[in-house]
């Protein structure tokens, strides 16, 4: 691990396959150790130096504690039929609101098996924000194209909107940009390799991807931040929902 790279990505990888594979309490409290003094530390490094990454492009996060941005390792398993107790996976959503909004905002993920992902857009929106959303598409996409079309977007794509299949009330059933008037989430995203995460660094490879979808998440918070109040819930666990495919698209429910 590089002075650069405040993350040690293989040693967290090796812990968490063990954790997925012996997921109970025991197997937890006899390895602990290390994800006390390893793998928990140096993620909350990483997510504190992604934050201060991000202040180039969005001055509020100099004010945004990095760990509100942290998502819980164990599991509530209070409403689920699966009783594991702990994620098998380290993730982290990072807004100028931390996860207590369900902002505009970059999604990071560390899991093995080639399940890393990135994650940059709104996720389940309030309504009065998707309401917000969808004036600002029906008066003017075109920004939005733009931004849709930037080559440097174009690895993360294509945009997931998870769409209505009616038009909602409001807005002309023909509308040309009905596909992203009925869009539910704005979210664009993509997956890396056990391999490119140890090989390029987390801090490497999550900072570019921020400066990359920058833009895209600047364009819907500005439509959203003012409205949102809502508790951010972990997006892993929707955008995981149903999932038949490792690409994106307005009909598609893949996940990252």
């Amino acid at each position: 691990m590089s002075k650069a790279e405040p993350f040690d990505a293989a040693r967290a990888l090796r812990w968490l396959r063990q954790l997925k594979k012996n997921n109970d309490r025991a197997w937890f409290a006899a390895h602990r150790a290390t994800y006390d003094e390893h793998v928990r530390p140096e993620w909350e490094e990483l997510v504190t130096a992604l934050c201060v990454w991000a202040v180039r492009f969005d001055r509020r996060f100099a004010y945004v504690d990095p760990r509100r941005c942290l998502f819980r390792l164990a599991r509530d398993i209070r409403f689920s039929n699966d009783k594991t107790p702990f994620k098998a996976h380290l993730s982290a959503w990072l807004s100028p609101f931390g996860k207590s909004g369900a902002n505009a905002g970059f999604y990071i993920h560390v899991a093995p098996g080639g399940e890393s992902r990135f994650g940059a857009g709104i996720y389940t929106p309030e309504k009065p924000v998707l309401e917000a959303l969808r004036r600002r598409m029906a008066e003017d996409a075109r920004p939005f194209d733009r931004i849709l079309r930037a080559k440097t977007l174009a690895p993360f794509g294509p945009l997931r909107t998870d769409g209505l299949l009616r038009m909602p009330r409001g807005f002309p059933k023909e509308h040309p940009r009905g596909e992203l008037i009925r869009a539910r989430n704005y979210l664009v995203g993509r997956r890396y390799s056990d391999a490119e995460i140890v090989r390029d660094g987390a801090f490497t490879i999550f900072s570019k991807a921020i400066r990359d979808c920058a833009p895209f998440v600047r364009y819907l918070d500005e439509a959203a931040a003012r409205f949102s109040s809502a508790a951010m819930r972990e997006p892993s666990e929707g955008w995981e929902e149903n999932s038949t495919s490792d690409h994106f698209g307005p009909s598609s429910s893949a996940k990252f």
